[in-house]
């Protein structure tokens, strides 16, 4: 999400929702950065503490409790989305019901970073079923461009193995094959 915040894919000024907040950290560095920062997270505690954390550092963010499968937001009324670590815990068959959400919830041309934890991460800690880039793909295609993709390998003890895509809503259906 920094990487997308300095090369300029997310704008300031611009409304932004952090899909599964947790206590705020990314909202509130969305917040510091010049975005109009929204969280939606699904645990009251997580809400609380992203509330109280924003309070201490001053900063004016929208958080609210949500299921990232329902948001609380109306059709296109968002310029951009960020997932840092909910989509690779929804159950397989519900990941279509949340690119269809994200989707729903994104202007014409919005954009979404989402980064989720790599088939490639070997330990014992993180979700179960950890998404190849193509399984991302086929879930996402169909309604979003993927503008950019990037792995980081981890250090294991540290930090998970992960991808990231840049994705930029579809205004128009997706082409058929030929």
């Amino acid at each position: 999400m920094r990487l997308a915040v300095a090369e300029r894919f997310l704008l300031s000024g611009t409304d932004v929702l952090d899909i599964g907040c947790g206590a705020g950290s990314n909202v509130l560095f969305l917040a510091q950065s010049g975005l109009h920062a929204h969280g939606v997270d699904l645990a009251p505690g997580a809400i609380s503490a992203a509330r109280d954390r924003a309070a201490d550092a001053h900063l004016d963010v929208d958080v609210q409790q949500g299921d990232a499968l329902a948001l609380p937001f109306p059709d296109g009324s968002l310029d951009a989305l960020v997932d840092n670590g909910c989509f690779h815990t929804l159950p397989i068959p519900r990941r279509g019901d949340y690119a269809a959400e994200a989707h729903r919830v994104l202007r014409p041309d919005g954009r979404f970073v989402l980064t989720w934890i790599a088939r490639e991460h070997t330990t014992d800690w993180g979700p179960p079923h950890r998404p190849s880039l193509q399984e991302v793909t086929t879930v996402f295609e169909s309604r979003f461009l993927f503008s950019r993709t990037g792995f980081r390998p981890g250090v294991e003890k540290k930090a998970p193995a992960a991808y990231f895509a840049f994705l930029v809503r579809r205004s128009g259906p997706y082409p058929v094959r030929r």
